[in-house]
């Protein structure tokens, strides 16, 4: 054992009453105790020991072979490298824990503690003593601990995936609603026939703008414009022809806008476009470039197409409802006078 050493000069006993000393001790705390002597290779094996294993005493060659053959092959490299590691003095202790084969041929779970007692006069291990003791009950009892936890581990990390997985997938659906809903909102506030946006989009955005203006000061314009004479398109020439001049219409003034404005389809042939940052003065210089523009379009009809204007500018002391009513009147007043632009 770890804590045992030998002496030589304990009141003058002689050199075998110490070694059977040492024997009797380890047999005390041991099941089985070996002693190699290292310069012979000749390895002597208490009658535990061979008890322990079910062999008959003195049954087994007296050497190392012996012991490398009773060691589980699955168990074979680890206790060589071990053992190894404590001759060539790279590991204090040489203490392992591996299976033997028992006579019966089963195996049996043992520890196994060693320590050099006896050397030459150049300091050379010449003799090692060790011990074995069966934890047969105790290591089966650990390795059913282990796979327990191990069938633990992998259970939790079979709940840990399969939450994650439902977690992602609830992410994923959860996402794909969210797109659902935004596409919803976005058809919702779309014009069908000219793809830009409708009446209900360009009150929401008029509320931001209105909200900006009172909390900033930001300045905001509307520019409003009805078709002129659009009845009599419809009238000769045919609904679909009118939906036609619609979708150009929509086409030629989306070029001129930004990103940042809001083009949107009122109703029927008026339309509303929303320019923040922006007074009345940039909105009619804007108005007057598509009312040239407009004029520009070929619909392939007889007569051109042209369009009255209104532009005003919001202010921060009246309503949303108030700025397009205003608005509103203004664009009365051109369509009095057809393809000309007035500021409300």
């Amino acid at each position: 054992m770890d804590d045992l050493k030998v002496s030589d000069s304990v009141y003058g006993a002689t050199h075998e009453a110490i070694a059977r000393t040492l024997r009797f001790a380890l047999e005390i705390v041991s099941d089985g105790i070996w002693d190699w002597d290292i310069r012979t290779g000749h390895v002597k094996r208490s009658l535990g020991w061979y008890s322990m294993l079910g062999y008959a005493v003195d049954s087994l060659p007296e050497n190392v072979l012996t012991w490398h053959q009773v060691i589980h092959p699955e168990d074979f490299e680890q206790v060589m490298r071990g053992f190894r590691a404590y001759l060539d003095g790279t590991h204090p202790v040489y203490a392992e824990e591996y299976r033997c084969r028992c006579s019966s041929g089963n195996y049996l779970w043992i520890s196994d503690h060693g320590r050099f007692v006896e050397f030459d006069e150049e300091g050379r291990a010449t003799r090692m003593i060790g011990a074995h003791r069966d934890i047969h009950e105790r290591k089966l009892a650990e390795l059913a601990l282990q796979r327990k936890n191990q069938e633990l581990l992998a259970l939790n990390q079979a709940l840990e995936e399969l939450v994650a997985a439902r977690t992602e997938a609830l992410r994923r659906a959860n996402q794909a609603l969210a797109e659902q809903a935004a596409q919803a909102l976005r058809l919702s506030e779309i014009d069908p026939l000219t793809q830009i946006a409708n009446r209900r989009c360009l009150e929401r955005q008029l509320q931001v703008e209105w909200h900006r203006l009172r909390r900033h000061g930001h300045p905001c314009a509307l520019l409003m414009f009805d078709l002129d004479h659009f009845k009599r398109i419809n009238d000769g020439f045919g609904h679909q022809a009118g939906d036609r001049v619609l979708v150009a219409v929509a086409q030629v003034v989306r070029q001129d806008l930004r990103d940042v404005d809001c083009f949107a389809r009122w109703g029927g042939e008026e339309f509303i476009v929303l320019l923040p940052e922006t007074d009345a003065a940039a909105a009619g210089s804007l108005a007057e470039r598509l009312r040239l523009n407009l004029r520009r379009i070929d619909v392939s009809l007889p007569m051109p197409l042209t369009a009255s204007f209104a532009v005003a500018q919001m202010v921060a002391d009246e309503t949303p409802d108030d700025l397009v009513y205003r608005l509103d009147a203004a664009l009365y007043q051109a369509k009095r006078q057809r393809d000309c632009i007035v500021v409300g």
